[in-house]
C-alpha cells in the first residue's frame, strides 16, 4: 500500500543551513513540481544544485542543495528527498508551505522515525534511542543513547527472547512427550536457565533506577538548613560559578533558586531553599511554603549543618518534615572554620568557602544515585518504558521458577513464559500495540 508522502523541518532552525526532508510514495514526484533545474536521470544519494520554486507564481524561494535517497536505502526505507536550504525560520516554513501546496502533508511527531521502525530499520530500542540522543544533556547520556541506537540493547533482549523462546519450546516438548525418567533432569536445567536469565533481566532493569534515571532526566538535589549553614555557597562552590547572592546577614535567599551543573557527565539540578529559623517573617514563611512544593520531588536532599553549632532542632525539624520518598544526606559544612565540631560518620564533612570535601560530596551523592553511570563499560537502560518491561519479564520468569521448583504443573510454568516472551517483544518491538507506538512517538519531535 502506497504510503501518505510526509514532509518537516529536519534540523534546527536559525542556522547557516536547514534541511527540509520528504518522505513517501510521492516524495520524488513532490520534489520535481517544487525544484528546479531537476536532473534527467537523477542519481540515489548524490547532491544536486538547484532553486525551490513556488510553482503558482513561479516565485523563487530559495536556493538549496538536495538529494534523493530512494528506498530502501533511507532513513524512512522509503524513497525520502532532502532539501538544505537557507537555515532562517521564514525561508524553512515557505519551503513546508510549498511542499504542503504540491500535496504532502505536514508529518506528526516521530512520523519518520516509526517509518523507519514499521521498516524494519531500526528495532524499537534504537528508535527509542533517537529520542533519547536528540535530548541527551550530557556527554554520558549521548554516549548511552549512540550504544543503544547502535543496537546493544536491542541485540541483548532479542538473545534473551530467545533463550526464553527455546526453554518454552523445552516445556512444551515434555508435555508432548512425557518421560518421568528425564523430565527430571530436563526441568533442572531449566529451572537453573531461568534463575541465570531472572538475574540478567533484574540487573538491567535496575539499572535505570541506578544511572539510567540520572542520564535521562538529571538529578535534583535539594539543599535545606537553617539561615546561614552555608547553603548559598555550597550550591555556588557545587556549581563552579558565582550564581547565587551569598550574605551575612541571614535571610538572603527567600524563596528557592536553581542551578545546573554537570557532575562526572550526569545533569545535576541544585535547588537552594530559604533558611530555617525561629524569627522568620511572613515573606521567608511564603518563600519557605514555595521551597518545599519545589523540592517535594527531589532524588535527594542535602541538610547542610553548620559545623560549629552542629545539628540543631531545625535540622531535626527539617529531617522529620520531608516526604518519605525523599532520602537525605547530613552535609557537615564549615569544616576549615576554628570551632567546628567533629564530622558524624554518616555525615560528609564540606567547606564551601576553600572546596574541601566538594569532590568527595560529589562521588558520595553519584554512587547513591547514579552509580552505574560511572561504570563505563556497563550497559545502562534510560527508559522507564524499557524498565518496567524488564521488570515484568523478570518477574514472569521468577514465578515460572517457582512453579516447577514447587511441582506444580508445568502447563503454568509454560504460561509464564509465554508472558516473559511477550514482554521483551514489546520493548524490542517484535511484539507491540498501536497505542504503545502512538505513546512513544508523541514524545518526539516534528521531523524526526
Amino acid at each position: 500500500m502506497a504510503s501518505p508522502t510526509i514532509c518537516a523541518i529536519a534540523s534546527g532552525i536559525g542556522g547557516g543551513i536547514g534541511i527540509i526532508r520528504i518522505s513517501g510514495s510521492q516524495a520524488i514526484q513532490t520534489a520535481q513540481r517544487i525544484l528546479s533545474p531537476w536532473p534527467v536521470e537523477i542519481e540515489s544519494h548524490r547532491l544536486y544544485y538547484g532553486h525551490v520554486i513556488a510553482p503558482e507564481s513561479s516565485e523563487v524561494i530559495d536556493q538549496v542543495l538536495f538529494v534523493l535517497m530512494r528506498g530502501p536505502r533511507s532513513y524512512t526505507g522509503e524513497d525520502v528527498i532532502e532539501i538544505h536550504g537557507h537555515g532562517g525560520q521564514v525561508t524553512l516554513r515557505r519551503i513546508i508551505e510549498v511542499c504542503l501546496s504540491v500535496g504532502a502533508r505536514s508529518a506528526e511527531p516521530g512520523e519518520f522515525t516509526r517509518r523507519a521502525f514499521l521498516a524494519g530499520k531500526l528495532d524499537l530500542t534504537r528508535a527509542e534511542a533517537v529520542a533519547s540522543l536528540l535530548g541527551a544533556q550530557s556527554v554520558q547520556a549521548a554516549r548511552q543513547a549512540t550504544r543503544q541506537l547502535g543496537g546493544e540493547l536491542g541485540a541483548r533482549l532479542s538473545q534473551q527472547r530467545r533463550q526464553v523462546t527455546a526453554l518454552l519450546g523445552e516445556l512444551e516438548g515434555l508435555l508432548d512427550f512425557p518421560d518421568l525418567d528425564e523430565d527430571a533432569a530436563i526441568l533442572g536445567r531449566i529451572r537453573a536457565k531461568l534463575s541465570e536469565l531472572y538475574a540478567q533481566l533484574s540487573s538491567l532493569g535496575l539499572s535505570f533506577r541506578a544511572g539510567g534515571k540520572a542520564l535521562s532526566s538529571g538529578l535534583e538535589l535539594a539543599l535545606l538548613g537553617r539561615t546561614n549553614a552555608g547553603k548559598s555557597s555550597l550550591v555556588n562552590a557545587l556549581s563552579g560559578s558565582e550564581r547565587v547572592l551569598v550574605d551575612a546577614k541571614p535571610g538572603t535567599t527567600r524563596d528557592f533558586v536553581e542551578v545546573k551543573a554537570e557532575w562526572d557527565g550526569v545533569p545535576v539540578t541544585l535547588i537552594d531553599t530559604a533558611g530555617e529559623r525561629a524569627d522568620k517573617s511572613e515573606l521567608e514563611e511564603q518563600g519557605l511554603r514555595l521551597g518545599q512544593r519545589r523540592y517535594s520531588g527531589a532524588d535527594l536532599a542535602l541538610i547542610v549543618v553548620d559545623g560549629k553549632l552542629g545539628l540543631g532542632p531545625e535540622e531535626q525539624g527539617l529531617i522529620s518534615s520531608l516526604p518519605a520518598s525523599l532520602p537525605y544526606l547530613v552535609v557537615w559544612n564549615k569544616t576549615d572554620q576554628v570551632g567546628c565540631l567533629p564530622v558524624p560518620t554518616d555525615a560528609v564533612g564540606v567547606s564551601a568557602l576553600n572546596g574541601w570535601g566538594l569532590d568527595v560530596l560529589r562521588k558520595r551523592v553519584l554512587a547513591r544515585l547514579a552509580g552505574s553511570v560511572t561504570a563505563q563499560d556497563e550497559l545502562v537502560v534510560t527508559s522507564a518504558r524499557q524498565a518496567e518491561g524488564l521488570r515484568l519479564a523478570a518477574e514472569a520468569l521468577a514465578r515460572a521458577e517457582q512453579v516447577i521448583a514447587s511441582g506444580c504443573a508445568v502447563e503454568m510454568a509454560a504460561s509464564e513464559l509465554r508472558i516473559a516472551g511477550a514482554r521483551l517483544g514489546e520493548l524490542t518491538g517484535e511484539e507491540v500495540t498501536d497505542a504503545v507506538l502512538d505513546a512513544i512517538f508523541s514524545r518526539f519531535c516534528v521531523g524526526k
